[in-house]
């Protein structure tokens, strides 16, 4: 699938889709089905992946740094490493993630609706100060 830096994929129905390393910076992936997708390695900075369902996807080390994940349904994915630095994450929905090593620094986080419930080492994410005490009072440390 190679130059899809960019295009506009709105809407894609791809479940399952084997995505890994791709160069997606910039797509259009708003409403995509990307469930149970291996994603690993994928550049997806600064993609619009706004209301996106990648419930399952394996998103490890992927780059999602400046990307729109409004309303995006993460639910169950694999997230070690991954770079949400500067990215839109309100209304995301996180829980049963694996957040080991994630980066959140920078990222847009609306910690009241924000959902990371059973996601598993959200403490060894990098969290600004201010979002990081928050979880902490709404999830416990």
């Amino acid at each position: 699938m190679s130059g899809t830096e960019g295009k506009n994929m709105a809407g894609a129905h791809m479940p399952s889709a084997d995505l890994r390393g791709e160069m997606l910076s910039g797509a259009d992936l708003s409403d995509a089905i990307l469930v149970q997708a291996d994603m690993l390695n994928c550049d997806l900075s600064g993609a619009n992946l706004t209301n996106a369902d990648l419930n399952g996807a394996d998103l490890t080390d992927a780059d999602l740094s400046g990307a729109c994940l409004v309303g995006t349904d993460l639910t169950r994915a694999r997230l070690r490493g991954t770079d949400f630095g500067g990215a839109d994450l309100t209304g995301a929905k996180l829980a049963r993630t694996d957040l080991q090593d994630a980066n959140f620094r920078g990222a847009k986080i609306d910690v009241e609706n924000f959902d990371i419930s059973g996601a598993r080492a959200w403490q060894q994410a990098s969290w600004d100060e201010p979002v990081l005490k928050a979880l902490q009072a709404k999830f416990g440390s």
